[in-house]
């Protein structure tokens, strides 16, 4: 009886390897299938490499292991086995990506353990799904950290790497949207946000996404295997419905059709609001700081008016007590009666 992967690790002596217990359990059923095939496997972070040490144990007829790691002390890492291989440096930089598929130029297994920042993973995700072959599999691991702040992440950061494998579950489903809108679209922010690009037809070949605890794993088929095709009817009775072959018809022109209107409210769009909305406010916020300041200035003034005016008054209450003009009020009598004649 072959050795399950659990057995590898149990008794792995070699080069350290730190997996947690849960993906080891799934990766068994995961990489069942792979288990004596030729394949060509990539992992995105190899730390001391005990990871690359077991893969080639597990899969005896692998063709190419390759690990990279952007720590230069995994460049000292040396293996027996000739079929395992390390590529130093940053994998989401052109120069690397070049180096790892002059090694080979396609990969049947995917599996980034990485830095873990959200950024990185998407990113990583854009570059190398391409060269996945069909039928096989991207794995990502950790994605805990993308809902910790200091991974680039966050419970409702849009731009988290759990977030965006979640839209990934939405062109799984791309046959259904009726809104008109292209595969490529639900990606548009990510691809502006994080510089990269997502053509149709590899989007097109995700068939599933699967969500673990701190693990995603995304399985890549042809698209013609990704949509739901015909519709199988069988048995001759139709006791409770009518006509179920007419209504084979009509559901999948359903399917088909484009709606007119699309009335999604999409997260990023909802953002763009929002900021839009606090624009506004800090915009509004700023006159009425600046009315607020010209009333204070306008009041202020006023105040200064109305003490030049009591002052005023009070020198006239003075000057009208005063003896002199007690003295010159029979000449200001006299002087009106010489102007009224």
């Amino acid at each position: 009886m072959d050795k399950t992967l659990q057995q590898f690790f149990a008794d792995h002596e070699g080069k350290i390897t730190d997996k947690w217990n849960l993906y080891i359990e799934e990766y068994e059923r995961i990489f069942a299938p792979y288990r004596d095939r030729a394949i060509r496997l990539l992992e995105i972070g190899v730390q001391n490499g005990g990871s690359l040490e077991i893969w080639s144990k597990y899969f005896p007829n692998a063709g190419k292991i390759i690990g990279c790691d952007i720590d230069p002390k995994c460049g000292e890492l040396k293996f027996c086995d000739e079929r395992i291989s390390v590529v130093v440096g940053d994998v989401n930089e052109n120069d690397i990506k070049q180096k790892i598929l002059q090694k080979t130029d396609a990969f049947d297994i995917i599996i980034d353990d990485g830095s873990h920042k959200s950024s990185d993973i998407i990113r990583s995700f854009a570059l190398y799904f391409p060269y996945l072959k069909c039928d096989g599999t991207y794995l990502v691991e950790d994605l805990h950290c993308s809902y910790w702040h200091d991974f680039e992440g966050g419970l409702h950061n849009p731009y988290s790497a759990i977030s965006f494998f979640k839209r990934l579950a939405d062109i799984v489903n791309y046959e259904h949207w009726r809104n008109g809108k292209s595969i490529n679209s639900l990606l548009s922010e990510y691809e502006s946000n994080f510089q990269i690009n997502f053509s149709d037809m590899d989007l097109l070949n995700i068939h599933s996404i699967e969500f673990i605890n701190s693990l995603c794993i995304i399985k890549k088929l042809p698209a013609k295997k990704n949509v739901l095709g015909k519709r199988i009817i069988a048995g001759n009775e139709e006791i409770v419905t009518n006509d179920a072959k007419t209504q084979q018809h009509s559901f999948i022109q359903n399917i088909v059709s484009v709606a007119v209107n699309d009335n999604d409210l999409d997260i990023f769009e909802l953002i763009k609001h929002s900021k839009q909305l606090t624009k506004t406010i800090a915009s509004l916020q700023a006159q009425i700081t600046e009315h607020e300041s010209s009333i204070q200035s306008l009041n202020s003034q006023i105040e200064n008016r109305d003490q030049q005016i009591q002052i005023l008054n009070r020198e006239i209450v003075d000057y009208t007590s005063s003896t002199s003009w007690k003295i010159t009020r029979p000449l200001r009598r006299l002087s009106r009666l010489v102007r009224r004649k």
